[in-house]
């Protein structure tokens, strides 16, 4: 599978994110992540995406602390952001893409991340949903732009979001003076 463009867009009426992979081949593959996935996925992602990255460099092999490597790897991935193009809109085809895995996007359970030594990030996406009789999903290997280019999508489509902050207001909200709401008070919810 050649990639030719990445989407990751957070979808408010739904509260996930969709992501979609555009190939050279005409076809594309959807994917719902949601709050709790992503959220989860998110630390694993991060550094595994550091880890492969940083040992795909033999000059970072004579580093020896987190920071140096840290740094580096952030100077790298901004070099490489610079020359990414994401003011380009997802192409919308005329004619429809080919959905290899239906119209309906994957609605991501599992994701498996396999460095290879000296190659791409491979990145299994997987749905397993209860009385189905079988598992969708599909795999992409990524090269390192690549790699920089959906963790940046993915980044933005978290703080569109507001995930993160959600989960920090909840660690850190009091407890009401009251055991009762009044109208005012009362949260109100999108979905």
């Amino acid at each position: 599978m050649n990639i030719h463009q990445l989407s990751a867009r957070y979808i408010e009426e739904q509260d996930r994110i969709l992501v979609r992979i555009n190939t050279t081949e005409g076809t594309e593959m959807r994917v719902w992540l949601t709050r709790r996935l992503t959220l989860a996925l998110w630390p694993t992602l991060s550094r595994a995406v550091f880890e492969h990255i940083a040992r795909q460099d033999d000059y970072t092999t004579h580093l020896s602390d987190e920071a140096s490597k840290k740094m580096l790897f952030d100077f790298q991935r901004e070099a490489v952001l610079q020359g990414a193009d994401f003011h380009t809109p997802y192409e919308e085809n005329a004619t429809p893409p080919a959905l290899p895995l239906g119209s309906a996007p994957l609605l991501v359970t599992e994701v498996r991340i396999t460095p290879v030594a000296n190659g791409p990030l491979k990145i299994s996406f997987n749905e397993q949903l209860p009385g189905q009789a079988s598992a969708r999903g599909f795999q992409v290997e990524l090269a390192p732009p690549l790699v920089h280019g959906l963790v940046q999508l993915l980044e933005q489509a978290l703080t569109q979001s507001a995930w993160n902050q959600a989960g920090e207001l909840l660690g850190s909200a009091q407890a009401p003076a009251s055991d009762t709401l009044t109208a005012v008070d009362r949260p109100k919810y999108l979905n």
